[in-house]
C-alpha cells in the first residue's frame, strides 16, 4: 500500500502553505502550465452546477486522502482536471482561497504502481469550470514540495530535493547499516537519515512565482536565473518575499537588499559609501549607470515592497 504523504498545514491570512513528502523515485520536473482538459459533466443549469461544486469543494476540503473507491473521488471527475479514475490511485485536495468570482484549489494524485505524484494548482469559476492549471510532477523519493499564497495574489511553488553522494556508499556507516537500509535507493535520504551525515547529501532548490490575475489565470513571474550566490541576500532575486518576512529585517539590512539587487547587475553608484562597500565584494563588476530596465518581475515586486516598508518605518 502506498505510504501516505506527509502534509504540514500552516494557515495564512486567507490561504495556507502545504508540504508534501513524495515517496517515489525519479527526477524533479519544474513547474509547467498545462492545457486543461474539461472533465465530462451532466447537462445541468449554472445554478445547479454551482451548488453541486460548492458542496463538492467543501467536502474535499474537509476530507483526508481518498482512494479510487471513495464516492468523493468519483465526484472529482466532474470538476478537477486530469482526474480520470486510475487503478490504485489516491487523491488529496485543499481549498487555498475562495473569492467572489473564483475558487483556488490544490490537489495531489498519486498511484501505487507509478513513479511520482502529480501536484496541481487550479482556479475555478463559481460553478466549478476550471479556468487555469499549473502542474508540478514530483519524481524523487525525498522531494519536498510546498505552495504558499503571498499577499493575496502571489503564489510561490518551492521544490526542495536531496541526493545522496556516491561517496556515502563507500563509508563504514553504510557498510554497518542494516540490510533493509542498504536495499533503499540512493535518493531515499529520509529513510536513511539515521545513518548519514549532512556532508553525505546535496540539497537542490527550485522556486517559481505566479500572480493570479483578475481573470483567474496564473501568470508566471520572471526571476533572475543565476544571482551571485556570494551576495548577502541572493533570495531577493529568486522569490517574492512575504510582508511578515520583510518586517523581520532592520532598515539598514533592507536598504542593503535594495542596493544589492542593482549591484548584481553592475550598477555604478554615485554614493561613495555604497561604492566602497560593493567594491569589496568579489561578485561586483561595476559597468552600468542605469540597471532598472534589467530587473525581473520578482525583483521589481520585492523592491516595491521593501521600499514601501522602509518609508513607513522611517515615518514612525
Amino acid at each position: 500500500m502506498i505510504r501516505a504523504s506527509l502534509i504540514l498545514v500552516s494557515l495564512l491570512t486567507i490561504a495556507g502553505c502545504y508540504n508534501l513528502l513524495f515517496q517515489r523515485g525519479g527526477e524533479a520536473i519544474p513547474t509547467e502550465k498545462e492545457k486543461i482538459t474539461t472533465p465530462p459533466s451532466p447537462e445541468i443549469s449554472y445554478q445547479e452546477r454551482k451548488i453541486r461544486f460548492q458542496k463538492f469543494a467543501d467536502s474535499l476540503n474537509r476530507s483526508a486522502v481518498l482512494s479510487e473507491s471513495d464516492k468523493l473521488y468519483q465526484e472529482a471527475r466532474l470538476f478537477l482536471p486530469d482526474t480520470t479514475l486510475r487503478p490504485h490511485s489516491y487523491l488529496f485536495g485543499k481549498r487555498l482561497a475562495r473569492r467572489d468570482t473564483l475558487d483556488i484549489f490544490f490537489y495531489e494524485i498519486s498511484q501505487e504502481d507509478k513513479d511520482g505524484t502529480s501536484f496541481n494548482l487550479v482556479s475555478f469559476f463559481p460553478d466549478g469550470r476550471a479556468i487555469d492549471l499549473v502542474a508540478v510532477h514530483g519524481k524523487t523519493n525525498d522531494a519536498n514540495l510546498s505552495i504558499s499564497l503571498i499577499d493575496q495574489e502571489i503564489f510561490e511553488l518551492a521544490y526542495v530535493d536531496f541526493y545522496l553522494s556516491p561517496e556515502y556508499f563507500e563509508t563504514d556507516r553504510y557498510a554497518d547499516a542494516p540490510d533493509s537500509i542498504k536495499a533503499l535507493q540512493s535518493t531515499q535520504h529520509t529513510a536513511m537519515q539515521d545513518y548519514i551525515w549532512k556532508k553525505d547529501y546535496n540539497e537542490t532548490n527550485h522556486y517559481e512565482n505566479y500572480r493570479l490575475n483578475q481573470a483567474g489565470v496564473f501568470e508566471k513571474l520572471s526571476r533572475k536565473s543565476e544571482p551571485s550566490l556570494n551576495r548577502k541576500f541572493p533570495f531577493t532575486s529568486t522569490r517574492v518575499l512575504a510582508k511578515d518576512e520583510i518586517e523581520r529585517y532592520a532598515v539598514r539590512d533592507l536598504q542593503l537588499m535594495v542596493n544589492e539587487i542593482s549591484a548584481d547587475y553592475g550598477k555604478i553608484f554615485s554614493s561613495k559609501k555604497l561604492n566602497y562597500y560593493f567594491q569589496k565584494q568579489s561578485w561586483y563588476q561595476p559597468e552600468l549607470e542605469e540597471v532598472n530596465h534589467l530587473f525581473s518581475d520578482v525583483e521589481r515586486l520585492n523592491l516595491e515592497k521593501i521600499q514601501s516598508h522602509i518609508y513607513i518605518a522611517k515615518k514612525q
